[in-house]
C-alpha cells in the first residue's frame, strides 16, 4: 500500500486489513504494522546543514499546504539541523505554499508581491515546488542562487535541466519498491516481526546553491 497521502485517521483502515500487506512511504506511532519508507527527517537535516557549511544563516522552508507526514518529517529535520547549529527559526522565512508546480509557483509570486523578505537560502518539501518557486522567482527579477539558494527534493528527471538545475536529494524508489515486495514474501512466509525500514536518499550537488563564505 502506498501510504504518501495517508492521514492519520486512515490508520483505522490498516487495522481491518487481515490480508499480509506492507505501507510504503508513511509511519505513525502505531507499531501495528510494517514499512518501508524514504529517511525523510535526516535526509533534510543533512540538505540544511549543508547550507550551514555553504555559508547561510538565513535559511527558510518552502512548506506544501497539503501535510503529508513525508512533509511533516522533512520539517523536522529542517528545524532539526538549525536547532543543532544554533540558528534562530525566524517563522517570516516559513513561505507556505501549493503542492504543484503551478500552486507553488502562484503561491511565491502572491508572497513576492506582497513584498516578503526572503532568507539567503530555502529547502522545499520537494522539487515541485522547489521549482514552481524558482519560476515565480525569476520572473519577479531574483536569481538562483545569486539571490536566493534552493535545495528541493525527490530528484525529478526535470530538476537536472531546469534554467538553473536543482540541487536536490534524490529518492531511490525502485529500491524501496524491491524491500517492500521482499518484506512481504517474508510475512507471507511466516514472519511475523513488525519492521520498520529507513531507506537513505542520495544528496545530488548541482547549481541551485550559492556559497556565501
Amino acid at each position: 500500500m502506498l501510504g504518501t497521502e495517508m492521514l492519520s485517521e486512515d490508520i483505522k483502515l490498516l487495522n481491518r486489513i487481515t490480508n499480509p500487506f506492507v505501507v510504503v512511504d508513511y509511519w505513525n506511532g502505531e507499531m501495528s504494522f510494517n514499512s518501508v519508507q524514504i529517511n525523510n527527517e535526516d535526509s533534510v537535516r543533512y540538505a540544511t546543514r549543508y547550507l550551514i557549511e555553504k555559508g547561510h544563516t538565513q535559511i527558510g522552508y518552502l512548506r506544501g499546504n497539503f501535510r503529508i507526514t513525508p512533509f511533516k518529517m522533512r520539517g523536522a529535520g529542517y528545524r532539526s539541523a538549525m536547532r543543532r547549529a544554533g540558528i534562530p527559526i525566524r517563522e517570516e522565512y516559513t513561505l507556505t505554499v501549493g503542492t504543484t508546480m503551478d500552486s507553488a509557483y502562484g503561491g511565491m509570486k502572491a508572497h513576492l508581491e506582497r513584498g516578503v523578505k526572503l532568507p539567503t537560502a530555502f529547502i522545499a518539501d520537494n522539487d515541485m515546488i522547489a521549482l514552481g518557486a524558482m519560476k515565480a522567482m525569476t520572473e519577479c527579477g531574483l536569481k538562483v542562487p545569486e539571490d536566493v539558494s534552493i535545495i528541493g527534493f525527490d530528484d525529478l528527471p526535470f530538476a537536472a535541466v531546469a534554467s538553473t538545475p536543482l540541487t536536490t536529494l534524490y529518492v531511490p524508489k525502485q529500491e524501496l519498491g524491491r524491500i517492500a515486495a521482499r518484506r512481504l514474501q517474508e510475512i507471507i512466509r511466516g514472519d511475523t516481526v513488525t519492521t520498520k525500514v529507513h531507506v537513505s536518499t542520495t544528496f545530488i550537488e548541482r547549481d541551485s546553491v550559492r556559497t556565501l563564505k
